[in-house]
């Protein structure tokens, strides 16, 4: 009598640890790797080919081996919250993590098993968020004053101009003059507010980032003041045209180097790369990111949570209004900008881009 087949397909379980979406990585007790799923892969930046055999500690960050030693040393499930650690090759991840011993069948211990999440994206879109409200809400304020102080200042202008015309007392001259050139100084402030209006469709058009940057870092290079700043640029060829307003995303990269030359104060390096974002999607849409990092001498603790607020600034010549307006025109491209920086090291600005695709 044939037995018929249950139909049943057999359970594939490399399929389910690839399946996770967690990072899993299983060691030995001397920390040599045995496995690891498709993710670990990609948290890592390395392929569990060149791995498998080989000590964990030329990928693993020193956080998450710690996690592992603990595992083996008090023999139980050790949680990491949050661990924020740079990988061998200079990337920054926030990851939490479990290591869990593996017992055998006699209560040996074989080894450990690392459960690795990823929650970069979660902390990204979070921030995001944030983004997109603050945006809305100084966009509308913003737009609001240039308004109402337009008429009132050419006002205070025309006056002070006809004073200066008609009046042969040397200080009052000096006085209307003051009060002209700090008249057209605010008229230059609320013409730079006008890039918070809303994007016409006509000028949104496919635009090549790399040409934009090269651009811009070759006009930097050719600056007496910036002649001691080496440039590196590392651009990944593969990302397609943006769709966006040519005009606005230059001013901004623009902005963005220009303040890194100035912290380096005319000498050190000034990195700016491109790279496909894998972790996270922007509007369920593939996104880009640009990264301009310098080696200056960082920013404080204090001054990091404000340096995107209208009119704040370190500089006594600065308006406070470039890192508030891009902050603003990438929020408008669907985007955001995330800032790190360490004291005595340098600062990266990080711009996330969407791809749009029609």
């Amino acid at each position: 009598m044939t037995q018929k087949s249950s139909g049943k397909k057999k359970v594939d379980y490399k399929e389910i640890f690839d399946a996770f979406p967690e990072s899993i990585i299983i060691l030995d007790n001397d920390f040599s790797v045995l496995d690891m799923n498709d993710n670990a892969e990609t948290t890592f930046r390395i392929s569990r080919k060149k791995t498998q055999g080989k000590s964990s500690r030329k990928f693993m960050p020193l956080e998450l081996e710690e996690l592992a030693k603990r595992a083996l040393l008090e023999e139980r499930t050790i949680f990491g919250d949050e661990i924020n650690p740079t990988l061998r090759g200079g990337d920054k991840i926030s990851v939490q993590a479990i290591a869990s011993p593996l017992f055998s069948d006699k209560g040996n211990i074989n080894g450990v098993i690392m459960q690795i999440k990823d929650i970069a994206a979660a902390k990204f879109l979070s921030r995001k968020s944030i983004q997109e409200i603050s945006t809305s809400r100084f966009e509308t304020l913003m737009l609001g004053l240039a308004h109402e102080l337009k008429n009132p200042l050419s006002g205070i202008r025309g006056a002070a101009q006809l004073l200066a015309d008609e009046n042969e007392n040397k200080e009052t001259i000096k006085c209307a003059e003051i009060i002209i050139k700090e008249a057209d100084r605010l008229k230059s402030l609320l013409d730079s507010l006008k890039q918070l209006e809303p994007f016409a469709k006509e000028v949104m058009e496919p635009v090549d980032i790399h040409d934009i940057l090269m651009e811009i870092v070759y006009l930097e290079a050719l600056s007496d003041k910036h002649e001691n700043i080496r440039y590196k640029q590392n651009y990944d060829i593969t990302l397609p045209p943006l769709q966006c307003d040519r005009n606005s995303i230059k001013q901004v990269f623009l902005n963005l180097i220009k303040n890194a030359s100035q912290a380096t104060q005319g000498e050190g390096q000034i990195e700016v790369s491109t790279r496909w974002i894998t972790e996270h999607k922007l509007k369920d849409q593939k996104a880009i990111s640009v990264d301009i990092k310098d080696n200056g001498d960082g920013i404080p603790a204090d001054s990091l949570e404000k340096i995107f607020s209208p009119f704040y600034t370190t500089r006594k010549e600065g308006s406070g209004l470039g890192l508030f307006l891009a902050y603003q025109i990438i929020a408008k491209h669907g985007g955001a900008i995330l800032v790190e920086s360490e004291l005595g090291k340098g600062t990266v600005f990080q711009v996330y881009l969407p791809v749009t695709t029609k």
